[in-house]
């Protein structure tokens, strides 16, 4: 009996010692990879920050319901909480049917995506201008004038699909007959300041989770 309790703690003590016993302490961490490749702007990531982090999945316009949901779930956390900015962090994706959001005017006017996106003015038009950006000629933009440019001059991060982001680069290769890899610049141009163009929505959706956020989906 006494020989079977020596040869236990013996094994134990060997395995302790290789690390293989006793699970890795509470609150260890495994280092976060570094991304290998430059193509992708990841530095946002180090703006997730806080106690407060939501990531909000928007992939059809639905009226800027998404945006709006984002930009009003950072105000009411900050009413509730009396959290301060850096307290915050809102992270809205933008893919698929929602990618004209974060395209400028001038794109939305060239490319008539107003009646792409079924979105008419006050006369009944087609609108020729982005409905979710600020426009000099009047406050009355977006749902409860939410705009992405107000999103983001308010610290929240805006992510958008690559993929869906080549629909934009299409329309310019068919509208200027030009070559794609020149109208992807040009295109690239047109983006709203301050939005930053990733792999795909759902890798953003990932890894805004992965950043500690958690997921809402905005859009419905």
């Amino acid at each position: 009996m006494e020989g079977n309790r020596r040869q236990f703690l013996g094994s134990v003590a060997a395995l302790s010692a290789t690390g293989a016993f006793f699970p890795p302490a509470l609150g260890a961490e495994t280092p976060e990879p570094e991304p290998a490749s430059v193509d992708w702007d990841m530095s946002w990531r180090e703006r997730v920050r806080g106690p407060f982090r939501g990531v909000f999945d928007n992939p059809v316009v639905n009226e800027g319901a998404g945006l709006w949901r984002a930009a009003d779930w950072k105000k009411t956390v900050a009413e509730v909480y009396r959290a301060k900015d850096k307290d915050v962090s809102a992270v809205l994706v933008i893919r698929h049917e929602a990618i004209p959001m974060i395209m400028q005017h001038a794109f939305w006017e060239r490319h008539e995506l107003g009646k792409d996106t079924k979105l008419n003015d006050s006369s009944g038009n087609p609108v020729t201008y982005n409905p979710y950006l600020s426009r000099e000629e009047t406050t009355d933009a977006g749902r409860r004038s939410a705009t992405l440019d107000s999103f983001l001059a308010s610290d929240g991060i805006v992510l958008a699909c690559n993929y869906a982001f080549g629909f934009m680069v299409s329309k310019e290769v068919k509208k200027g007959s030009i070559e794609r890899a020149e109208a992807r610049t040009q295109v690239l141009q047109q983006v709203i300041p301050g939005v930053i163009l990733m792999p795909s929505g759902f890798f953003a959706v990932i890894e805004a989770q992965r950043a500690g956020c958690h997921f809402f989906p905005a859009a419905g």
